[in-house]
């Protein structure tokens, strides 16, 4: 339980001297994108915290100081507009694949940049900088989602539907809120060791045989058709996952990861994606449920939606 100690102190960190003005609803994202950017102005000549110290790494791998300030400016608002609002300045950045390392050992990439992502890391890069008592804690979030003990290869969470999904759930960090968006099916998968032996991809993966997920993994979806049904009932905040149709041969059935965000044009889907220019972009959600039915050399079976669930002191207010 050693994560969730950190993950309470990265939690509550920063937010005593805001306790007066933190959450009281999660209801309908209140804000305009101008009192947003008016709250962003207003916390701009707020300093840095001094009261924790990093290690020299390179300006890319360190959050930028206007995300810090716009985290910190909207730390009282609801979870979604803090999603949308951190995650702006990273629009039209690049996509690279397995943007995200330790730094050292098997994958020596950095822990984490804030010059390209992948679609994983940039849902856990939001997701972190919005869920932590102070932005620059939002790697103890991270690591929270990404590890199940200390920070290492051997302990990453590599797979979304037997690893990341069930343990973000089991853990409080995410709800599964699929089932009341339309009429859920529920995709079982079995896994063993013979689905990896077969799956082209399983060398990627530099872990031993014995350290790779087997048995049964199940996920709640709704298919392209109560997807469609379902676009105007998802809330701004939600985490999507996309799913394509199982193969007996490949363990894994989520290719894709994305949020859904509130922004001056509507609801949009943000994502970092290899479609098109490969970068971080917004779309339609409506757009890209439909486009799913052009997925033709692996068939799209549906979405998952989950949202994430406020934490540490942001509950108790709730409860006031």
């Amino acid at each position: 339980m050693r994560w969730l100690a950190v993950l309470l102190l990265a939690l509550g960190f920063g937010l005593a001297d805001a306790a007066d003005g933190v959450v009281a609803s999660e209801g309908a994202f209140p804000a305009t994108p101008e009192l947003a950017a008016e709250a962003v102005d207003a916390a701009a000549t707020e300093p840095l915290s001094p009261r924790l110290v990093v290690r020299s790494v390179p300006e890319r791998w360190t959050v930028p100081p206007e995300v810090i300030r716009r985290a910190r400016a909207l730390r009282d608002r609801p979870i979604a507009e803090r999603m949308e609002v951190v995650s702006r300045p990273f629009l039209d950045l690049p996509y690279t694949n397995e943007a995200a390392g330790e730094g050292e050992g098997a994958d020596r990439d950095p822990p984490a940049r804030y010059d390209t992502f992948d679609c994983l890391t940039f849902v856990e890069e939001v997701l972190s900088l919005a869920m932590a008592g102070d932005p620059l804690y939002a790697p103890a979030v991270r690591d929270a989602f990404r590890y199940r003990g200390a920070p290492s290869y051997a302990d990453r969470r590599h797979f979304m539907e037997a690893q990341w999904v069930p343990d973000a759930v089991a853990n409080g960090l995410l709800e599964d809120v699929t089932a009341q968006l339309g009429p859920a099916k529920r995709l079982t998968h079995e896994v063993t060791a013979d689905t990896w032996r077969r799956w082209r991809k399983r060398a990627v993966f530099r872990l031993p045989d014995e350290a790779l997920p087997t048995g049964r993994w199940s996920l709640d979806y709704l298919d392209l058709d109560a997807a469609e049904a379902a676009v105007a009932s998802i809330r701004p905040g939600s985490v999507l996952l996309t799913l394509r149709t199982p193969r007996d041969w490949a363990p894994i059935a989520t290719t894709h990861i994305s949020l859904v965000v509130q922004t001056e044009d509507g609801i949009r889907m943000r994502h970092a994606t290899r479609m098109g220019a490969q970068k971080v972009r917004d779309d339609r959600l409506d757009w890209y449920v439909t486009h799913l039915r052009d997925y033709t050399n692996w068939p799209a079976l549906g979405i998952a939606v989950l949202e994430p669930r406020e934490q540490g002191p942001r509950v108790a207010a709730l409860l006031r």
